[in-house]
């Protein structure tokens, strides 16, 4: 599952939760708190049935941890169990229903899932949060959900708001080229993929991109230019529509 591959990197490399454990009233919250960074930690190092292992524990100990509910529904969307996935991510929202971070992921979840509709319906709820960290994040997840939806009205109306919040966000820019060029406004996309490039970075997609806006363009030479540098650069990458957005973990 590429996406998910893709998705599962992004969840464990440094975004905030504004979860924790909802309960930490005894002593039993310290071997909580052991058991939830244990199982981070190996579900970071691929250990997935040592992750299960210590995040079980973390939720028997105390069933309302939040960070436990989240990361173990990570582990199981890994493991293409996706109906207790879902179960987890909806008891991390039961449990902070106004939590910002909790119906982002949800709503991330529910996108994956091809259940745009209710995902947005999340993704409202999470803006409504005041003390939500990382807004351009979630306008971008939004707008991301709503361009896989086909709305792209919406879904620019997302991102342009993400853009309020972090303007050189590259992954931000590179969805609003790739949303430019799906409106039919190459210059627009081309202006967007600049931005983006800008900012020293490199992907498969963007050099795809780039050279379908060039081409669109009736610039030959330019497509071509980034046809090669996607041989050169990324020579086993496989053509590819989708992208998503970034979720919150603990």
């Amino acid at each position: 599952m590429p996406r998910l591959e893709i998705l599962l990197l992004m969840l464990l490399v440094g975004c905030a939760s504004g979860g924790a454990t909802v309960r930490s009233d005894s002593k039993s919250s310290v071997a909580v708190q052991n058991n939830i960074q244990m199982g981070r930690a190996y579900l970071e190092r691929d250990q997935l049935d040592m992750a299960l292992e210590k995040l079980s524990r973390a939720l028997e100990l105390d069933p309302r941890a939040v960070d436990a509910h989240t990361l173990i529904a990570v582990l199981y969307e890994r493991i293409e169990r996706v109906s207790r996935a879902e179960e987890h991510y909806r008891r991390a929202v039961e449990l902070l229903p106004e939590s910002g971070a909790e119906n982002n992921n949800l709503g991330q979840f529910l996108c994956r899932s091809g259940r745009f509709e209710e995902a947005q319906s999340r993704f409202k709820i999470a803006m409504d949060d005041p003390f939500y960290k990382t807004p351009g994040l979630l306008y971008m997840n939004a707008g991301v959900c709503a361009f896989e939806a086909g709305d792209l009205s919406l879904a620019e109306q997302h991102m342009r708001k993400a853009l309020q919040f972090d303007a050189t966000n590259s992954r931000l820019l590179l969805a609003m080229a790739k949303l430019a060029f799906k409106q039919e406004q190459p210059l627009k996309a081309r202006a967007f993929l600049q931005r983006f490039e800008e900012q020293g970075v490199s992907s498969p997609e963007a050099l795809q991109l780039g050279a379908n806006v060039e081409a669109s363009l009736g610039d030959a030479e330019a497509s071509a230019r980034y046809v090669e540098k996607l041989r050169t650069e990324f020579p086993d990458f496989t053509p590819s529509n989708a992208f998503q957005g970034e979720p919150e973990t603990p």
